[in-house]
């Protein structure tokens, strides 16, 4: 069930998806625990896809980034505060490799409240571009949770 989310909640959310972008792309694993809870998991794709679990290991992924790996822009969010405390942030991303090529998709994050802040402890990112000729855009049950933040808002 969606409850009402204080606005200095929202912006404190958006703050936190911006600075993601700003973290990732210049390997600055010191600011990962300013995005993340320590025992936070970013899953990628749908049905088979790569995991990572806790700083540590998002920190060695970031490391190993190929260095033409895109730059990220996060764009059109909507969230959804929950009645256990959590805010579900269902965003846009758009990714520039350094060719120019564009790449998108969604980021399904779970926040949480922490003594420093909101933190993410969940997130999938979910690839809608590129992809193959006649392919339809991404359908999943693991969309479902996040399809609830665009209900209620008519």
């Amino acid at each position: 069930m969606a409850v009402d989310l204080p606005q200095e909640d929202v912006l404190a959310i958006q703050e936190i998806l911006a600075l993601f972008s700003y973290v990732f792309d210049d390997n600055d694993v010191d600011g990962l625990c300013l995005v993340f809870t320590p025992d936070a998991t970013v899953e990628h794709g749908i049905g088979p896809h790569r995991s990572y679990h806790g700083l540590a290991e998002l920190a060695d992924y970031v490391l190993s980034k190929s260095a033409a790996a895109p730059d990220h822009f996060t764009v059109n969010t909507a969230l959804s505060a929950r009645d256990d405390g959590t805010v579900l942030a269902r965003s846009r991303y758009i990714g520039i490799n350094r060719d120019s090529r564009l790449t998108s998709g969604e980021f399904l994050d779970i926040f949480v409240r922490t003594a420093q802040g909101w933190r993410i402890s969940y997130r999938r990112g979910i690839p809608r571009t590129p992809r193959a000729e006649g392919a339809g855009v991404p359908t999943s049950a693991a969309l479902d949770p996040w399809r609830v933040t665009l209900a209620g808002r008519a």
